[in-house]
């Protein structure tokens, strides 16, 4: 059976435009998001998906809008902890804006991963959610997977999520792979293709934002 997890990034917001930290703000497309998703698509850039994928976004108006734009009205489930990581009072502010405050330079240069924002989440905390997303998300797929078990269809899921989220997947999956959280970041509207065998990952494709590459 072939077995395989799509992890796809919003397309491009005012946050991304203007370089700011933002997770639970929930910020529309920009235009600019909007022309480009419909740009790719057009182009063929993403990979043909079954139609009788499972489809997840984490319920943020720009997933939501991503999700629209990619595979139309189609029913999907909500699996909040796999939204981005939030900034509290520094949300929709850049590193520009921020470079000075005294609680963001603790934050910012803190290694334990203890350190937060007001309002925010540690980096500790965001990964713990995550993981737990993910767990979430293994959970629907292996069913998904088992449904087909004694069929020759694909087992496919679909999730329309953030860029932070995406890098902390992939880092936590592909350890092996030499890459920071900003090696594994991908481009709005863009993300991975996950392959599984056994239930386990085996390896992964990129879909790629051919403007950058």
């Amino acid at each position: 059976m072939v077995s395989k997890i799509y992890l796809i990034r919003h397309g491009i917001t005012e946050g991304n435009q203007k370089k700011w930290f933002y997770g639970s703000a929930d910020l529309p497309l920009a235009e600019e998001g909007v022309q480009a998703l419909r740009k790719a698509l057009e182009a063929g850039v993403y990979p043909q998906i079954s139609a009788d994928a499972d489809y997840y976004t984490t319920g943020l108006l720009r997933t939501e809008q991503t999700f629209e734009i990619l595979f139309g009205m189609r029913t999907h489930g909500i699996i909040r902890n796999l939204r981005e990581m939030e900034f509290g009072k520094y949300e929709c502010h850049s590193y520009e804006d921020l470079k000075d405050d005294p609680e963001f330079s603790v934050w910012c240069w803190d290694e334990t991963g203890d350190a937060v924002l007001s309002g925010g989440e540690t980096r500790n905390a965001f990964a713990a959610r995550i993981s737990d997303g993910w767990k979430e998300l293994m959970g629907y797929h292996r069913l998904k997977e088992l449904s087909l078990r004694h069929s020759e269809m694909e087992a496919v899921t679909v999730m329309v999520c953030h860029g932070g989220v995406i890098s902390a997947i992939m880092q936590s999956l592909f350890p092996c792979e030499k890459g920071n959280m900003w090696d594994w970041m991908p481009d709005p509207g863009f993300g991975y293709v996950i392959d599984f065998a056994g239930g386990m990952p085996a390896g992964f494709e990129k879909i790629n934002n051919p403007i950058s590459d």
